[in-house]
């Protein structure tokens, strides 16, 4: 098992709001300093306390965990389920979405 990545005390950061199935949502990501990429999610429901904001909250721990360990973001995408049409059936997968669009060269 690769060892995880620790992260610098202070990192760049952005953040944005995102709608997944008419819930809208705020993260914040954090890049690791070496150039390395997308480094940690933090996520956020519309509604503080919910247990929708627990979920999102779980979710965006585990997403960090596996990317500081060295999984890919394509990678983790790939292993989730999508709808019939190609969309993201969780909003963990609507959150890769997302990262791998910023991750994306431009």
């Amino acid at each position: 098992m690769m060892e995880r990545r620790r992260l610098a005390n202070r990192r760049l950061a952005v953040a944005f709001e995102f709608l997944h199935r008419d819930q809208r949502y705020r993260a914040q990501i954090g890049y690791f300093t070496d150039g390395g990429g997308i480094a940690e999610i933090f996520l956020d429901a519309a509604k503080p306390d919910s247990a929708l904001d627990a979920f999102a909250a779980d979710a965006a721990i585990l997403i960090s965990l596996l990317l500081q360990h060295g999984s890919p973001l394509g990678e983790i995408g790939h292993a989730l389920r999508r709808c019939p049409n190609g969309e993201p059936a969780s909003l963990i997968g609507s959150v890769i979405d997302c990262l791998r669009q910023m991750e994306a060269p431009s």
